[in-house]
């Protein structure tokens, strides 16, 4: 594997639609996955569990974000760790597209999957 991965802007490696949600992964590795995620006013994604940790930074917009019994209102430049065996899920709560970054470790973002 290389050491060093550009993607450039607007670029990835594969993108999943879903109704009102657009996923996109811009990088995957044996140890890590980076994800941007996209989702119009309201939209709502499914609940995940799955082994690992997550970092997520917002880019654009506000979502509520949920893990496990706890809920977090994000908004552009936050970012919020947690670790991915408690169930999470985000919903846009704002009048606009909400954007935000996941890298997770290790690789297990099962919409990419084939």
């Amino acid at each position: 594997m290389k050491k060093t991965i550009l993607m450039k802007a607007g670029k990835s490696l594969n993108d999943i639609y879903q109704t009102g949600s657009l996923y996109r992964n811009i990088l995957k590795t044996d140890k890590l996955e980076a994800n941007i995620t996209h989702l119009l006013p309201g939209t709502k994604t499914n609940s995940f569990k799955h082994v690992g940790q997550e970092f997520k930074l917002m880019v654009k917009g506000e979502v509520e974000y949920g893990v496990g019994e706890e809920k977090f209102i994000l908004q552009e430049g936050d970012m919020l760790f947690h670790h991915s065996e408690e169930k999470h899920w985000a919903k846009n709560i704002g009048k606009g597209e909400a954007v935000f970054v996941t890298i997770s470790t290790p690789p297990t973002f099962t919409l990419f999957e084939k």
